[in-house]
């Protein structure tokens, strides 16, 4: 069922000036209820000290459905192998970081998350092979972000692993119909599924005049996610690369939503587009 946003939701943007911004976020990969953005609500208000408009994309229960894909193709085993071996590099880059300790490092070498990396890209190979499980994604990032374009109010969208891709898709095709003020991405594949052939480095209509900032949050020990600056050396577009430290080792450094940094800079950015 599609996540609608609630009445007090509903309130929320209604009562704030038309010059304050709507934070829209969107989930990552894996398992989340349709009340999933509460804790990072609060936690939000926590450091503005105050109510803000929001409105969430929740799309979990299109993903449970990807799990249960039975028919693949060769090329969607190409893919998933291809990623899973991305994966793995990563992790084993990682648990050899200078901020794990040693005695951490040689634990983590026979920890590595197959089962993680497999319920990845399983659900990311059911977002790119399967059109129409992509498509009802897509449809419940469009429809939070055409409710506020009614409202008249700039949107600060902020997206995390899977996410990011969703986000990505539809703003390289649709980014003129909205007034995104900025778009943060946190813990994002995306370098990775370039480096796998999903991607090239055209942006489509990420540019300036439609999508004003772009700020990605990655943690070096995170195996999913990368800086995405060199993925996409557009000229006259500056994609802006931040490191935060989620966690010290590649099993706990994707909660990004958890994250005291992070969710600082969320309440910064609110603050920053709020004219009063």
């Amino acid at each position: 069922m599609v996540k609608q946003p609630t009445r007090s939701t509903r309130r929320r943007v209604a009562r704030v000036a038309t010059t304050a911004p709507v934070f829209v976020m969107v989930h990552g990969a894996g398992s989340f209820s349709n009340e999933w953005h509460v804790p990072l609500v609060q936690a939000i208000e926590r450091e503005l000290g105050h109510a803000f408009a929001y409105l969430p994309v929740y799309y979990a229960d299109v993903t449970r459905q990807m799990m249960a894909r039975a028919l693949e193709t060769p090329a969607e085993w190409k893919f998933k192998d291809a990623l899973e071996r991305e994966f793995q590099r990563a992790f084993d880059t990682a648990r050899t970081s200078p901020t794990v300790s040693p005695r951490r490092a040689t634990r983590l070498a026979g920890l590595a998350p197959l089962g993680q990396f497999a319920a990845i890209t399983n659900q990311l190979a059911g977002y790119f092979f399967d059109t129409r499980m992509r498509t009802q994604i897509h449809e419940r990032l469009i429809e939070q972000l055409d409710a506020v374009k009614k409202q008249g109010q700039p949107v600060i969208l902020a997206s995390l692993s899977l996410g990011t891709v969703v986000c990505f898709d539809v703003l390289k095709r649709w980014a003129s119909r909205y007034p995104i003020a900025l778009w943060f991405t946190t813990g994002s594949p995306i370098a990775k599924l370039r480096r796998v052939g999903r991607y090239d480095d055209k942006l489509g209509e990420i540019t300036p005049r439609n999508v004003a900032r772009w700020y990605n949050i990655y943690d070096t020990t995170d195996w999913l996610a990368d800086p995405l600056g060199p993925s996409f050396p557009r000229p006259g577009y500056r994609l802006h690369d931040i490191y935060v430290n989620v966690a010290r080792d590649p099993i706990s450094s994707h909660d990004y939503f958890n994250n005291r940094e992070t969710i600082q800079m969320f309440a910064q950015a609110i603050r920053d587009h709020t004219i009063t």
